[in-house]
């Protein structure tokens, strides 16, 4: 069954480096010889990190840094903390001086993507990439960082070809298996993770998925670290059939577009950093695109992906996304599109309540 290709982990004796947000190359920890490690969250209460941030910060940046302060991630050789919101900036100064492992390097992430900022991103990354070297004792040459641009870009076009399958009246995996599919490409060695889609989607090509339709549902907003919600949304009589999350859709959206040429020049290192800081700057988050913009993205995919409703998750005091819902609100309601917000802290609690408002809105929608 296809489910045994995507089992966890490969032999391959790589240390691994973790990082805390979807505009973090990946293709640079690659190029280092490592292997990328999202940390998603562990799910569990918070209760040493109340005492170094404030309990009205990001339940992800408490819940990354209790897990720092607990040794969770001594298994990572270092970890790379993107300055993407005040909370995280804070995340970083607390851990360097409580969190394992105590290799924590910082990476400035401007807002926009016009030319300026490519270059102040790409000049960042470049020393990020002298960090690294110092501190994990490697080199990151221009070759294994086209190489790592690479097979990154085959793992979004797998993806791709995945995602594309659920467009069908009856997709043939749920919205939970392709969350842990994309949350295993997050966690796992490219090279493995690869083989593993091919032979996935060579089995489901040509499948249908069994059962009665039901109603199909765009799932959206801030982080979600495990699969519950969508389990708990599937379980209720719907299907989740695309994601615009950092685990889901945003994180294989576009490839690295690398023009450099296969003759290594002096310039051809500047070139790989220009299109991965072109690439993680368009990324299509609420932080990065203003919101006329991603709600045109956002309609394009519920149009081509024919769902039926919207659920909008955000964390409780993730600003970024609960300042962007009304407008998004207003936008689906008025296009014909039912709308559900939830709002949850520490990934997902109160789940009764939940529940209950799920189960109101799936049968609402069916």
């Amino acid at each position: 069954m296809w489910r045994e290709y995507l089992k966890e982990g490969s032999s391959t004796g790589k240390g691994k480096v973790g990082y805390l947000s979807i505009h973090v190359p990946e293709e640079i920890i690659i190029a280092a010889g490592r292997i990328p490690y999202r940390i998603l969250g562990r799910g569990k209460p918070v209760k040493r990190a109340n005492a170094y941030l404030p309990k009205t910060f990001d339940p992800y940046v408490l819940d990354s840094l209790e897990g720092a302060i607990e040794g969770e991630y001594r298994f990572l050789e270092g970890v790379i903390v993107a300055n993407v919101s005040d909370a995280h900036r804070r995340l970083y100064d607390v851990w360097r001086l409580y969190g394992e492992p105590k290799k924590v390097f910082f990476l400035d992430v401007p807002k926009g993507s016009d030319a300026l900022r490519v270059k102040t991103f790409s000049l960042a990354l470049s020393a990020l990439i002298k960090e690294m070297e110092a501190a994990l004792d490697t080199e990151i040459g221009h070759k294994a960082l086209k190489e790592a641009i690479e097979i990154c870009n085959e793992t979004r076009l797998l993806l791709q070809d995945l995602a594309i399958l659920r467009k069908q009246k009856k997709p043939p995996l749920s919205g939970q298996d392709f969350f842990e599919v994309v949350c295993l490409a997050l966690r796992n060695d490219k090279s493995h993770v690869n083989q593993a889609l091919r032979k996935v989607l060579q089995e489901l090509k040509g499948s249908q998925g069994n059962g009665v339709m039901r109603p199909r549902l765009m799932l959206m907003g801030g982080l979600l670290g495990s699969p519950e919600l969508i389990s708990l949304i599937e379980r209720l009589g719907a299907q989740v059939v695309c994601e615009d999350l950092c685990t889901g859709i945003q994180y294989f959206s576009n490839p690295v577009e690398n023009g450099s040429s296969q003759t290594p020049c002096p310039h051809e290192a500047d070139n790989a950093l220009t299109a991965l800081a072109r690439r993680y700057l368009n990324i299509p988050t609420a932080r990065m695109v203003d919101t006329e913009a991603r709600w045109r993205y956002l309609l394009k995919m519920a149009e081509e992906y024919n769902v039926n409703g919207v659920i909008y998750f955000a964390l409780k005091f993730d600003d970024i996304y609960l300042f962007e819902y009304p407008f998004l609100r207003n936008k689906f309601q008025k296009t014909g599109y039912p709308i559900l917000l939830i709002e949850a802290e520490n990934f997902l609690t109160n789940v009764g309540q939940i529940e209950t408002r799920v189960q109101a809105f799936t049968e609402m929608l069916a």
